[in-house]
């Protein structure tokens, strides 16, 4: 099937809907339903149709003749977002001895790739949202299958290392006091079909301080978000060193005064002060309410003063006193497990927490809703366990898309599709089209836009009394 005929099936279609339509105005949904079906089944069969010209092309050109020799010409279908797309695509030989498909390198499509980046990109972007089996069906295709499998597999094929999306700014941004909150969650680990244990998804974001949006809400202003796994000493250092390297490529050093990083005391967010120039730890808040509540419910009768002793101690910048509170909780029974882990927070903390006190450029932590909207509600609110790499994929494209936005999915997709195809496109078909096979195409575009108002200009005129004629006979039965 040629431009030509392509057109003209698809208005008869249309045509054909329509007549259907003005017949029945009451099946509204069906007429959209078939306009939309056959826009998609138009646009599949357009860009093959352009696929098996462009593929033409490239084995008519001097060029290609020069370098590489024709070995077969093949079928190829590709899920898309409007449906299959089937093409006919050329294998050759090049000088090198290597086999070569140069349309698929020229298009940046990896060998044995079923989808196209448009396509692999909704995948990702429906599975960050909702489950596996939710995206596989989220793609219509005429018969070829997509498994939630093959949605997990597209998942754990994302870069681990993905870079800026975005051009380091020639003009870096000048803020005194940038903001950094940390938290984990802990996400079912799945192995063997069955849930053992937990994975500690680390949660990374920066921020220039918080801004009002109305009355009693605020959010984050410039947020940037890292996140992933990163078990281990080497792999938390990896994290806090993209953070600092994030923060040095677009914030001036000369005007930063201090990065304040809220900790709830865990050793991996501690950690940061020796990767993050310029860096000072925060006490959580809400991490250290539960170290005083839960210390404070042995005492039965007194915890309301005790809680309120807690505070003014911290308040006075006594950790003295703290101490000797420590103490006579630890007189209470059953409280020995709390007041240690009370001492070891308060002693190792002491000033973090003083800082989270008395210092005016510190603002409240919100580190526990984001874990939640980022990735709990995704991972870990919802009875599933994960494979180890399938959760760091994840946790890291939930980060991606919050940093990017869900259109800039498609970048990531291309982004491993470069990397896969580095050593094709070394060999420089880049040049194998030349420019009058180009001009060719581009006269072929123009004959069939010829066609079509050809078409269009000799519709019956009998086709629209028939339409008049329908619409009529329905307003009569009213």
């Amino acid at each position: 099937m040629d431009i030509i005929a392509l057109i003209e099936d698809y208005v008869s279609g249309l045509l054909l809907a329509e007549e259907k339509f003005l017949e029945h105005l009451d099946a509204f949904s069906d007429f959209e339903e078939a306009v939309s079906d056959l826009s998609n089944r138009m646009a599949a069969d357009f860009i093959g149709l352009s696929l098996t010209n462009a593929d033409r092309l490239i084995r008519e050109s001097g060029s290609r003749k020069k370098e590489y020799t024709v070995q077969r010409c093949r079928q190829r279908t590709l899920i898309s977002t409007v449906g299959d797309i089937t093409f006919s695509h050329t294998l050759y030989k090049g000088r090198d001895g290597k086999t070569h498909c140069l349309l698929d390198e020229m298009i940046r499509l990896p060998d044995r790739e079923r989808f196209t980046a448009r396509a692999e990109a909704k995948v990702l972007n429906e599975a960050e949202a909702y489950s596996y089996q939710h995206a596989a069906d989220s793609i219509r295709t005429n018969g070829q299958a997509i498994t939630k499998t093959a949605v997990m597999n597209k998942v754990h094929a994302i870069e681990e290392d993905i870079p800026e999306m975005e051009e380091t700014p020639e003009e870096k941004k000048c803020c005194e006091f940038l903001y950094i909150e940390a938290d984990e969650d802990h996400i079912h680990r799945q192995t063997e079909g069955k849930e053992q244990g937990c994975f500690t998804g680390k949660l990374v974001y920066l921020f220039e301080g918080k801004e009002e949006i109305c009355k009693g809400r605020r959010r984050l202003a410039a947020p940037f978000y890292f996140g992933g796994l990163y078990a281990g000493s080497d792999q938390n250092a990896a994290l806090w060193e993209s953070v600092d390297r994030y923060i040095k490529n677009h914030y001036d050093q000369d005007e930063l005064k201090c990065v304040y990083i809220s900790s709830d005391g865990g050793g991996w967010i501690r950690a940061a002060v020796s990767h993050v120039d310029k860096s000072r730890l925060v006490a959580d808040r809400f991490h250290l309410m539960r170290y005083i509540n839960r210390m404070a419910r042995y005492t039965g009768e007194e915890e309301t003063a005790v809680k309120g002793e807690f505070y003014r101690n911290i308040y006075r910048k006594d950790l003295e006193e703290v101490k000797r509170l420590l103490e006579r909780i630890g007189k209470y029974e059953g409280s020995g497990r709390a007041v240690e882990e009370g001492r070891r927070y308060f002693t190792t903390n002491w000033e973090a927490i003083q800082r989270a006190f008395h210092d005016k450029h510190v603002p409240g932590c919100s580190a526990e809703g984001h874990v939640s909207a980022v990735y709990s509600e995704r991972m870990s609110s919802r009875p599933m366990g994960w494979s180890e790499t399938g959760c760091d994929r994840m946790c890291r494209l939930r980060c991606y898309i919050r940093n990017y936005g869900r259109e800039k999915v498609i970048d990531l997709v291309n982004y491993r599709r470069e990397r896969k195809l580095e050593q094709c496109l070394e060999t420089g078909t880049e040049a194998v089209i030349e420019v009058p096979l180009r001009k060719k195409y581009t006269a072929g575009q123009k004959e069939a836009l010829r066609a079509a108002e050809r078409l269009h200009a000799t519709l019956a005129e009998n086709s629209t009394v028939r339409k008049i004629l329908a619409i009529r006979e329905q307003i009569g039965s009213i």
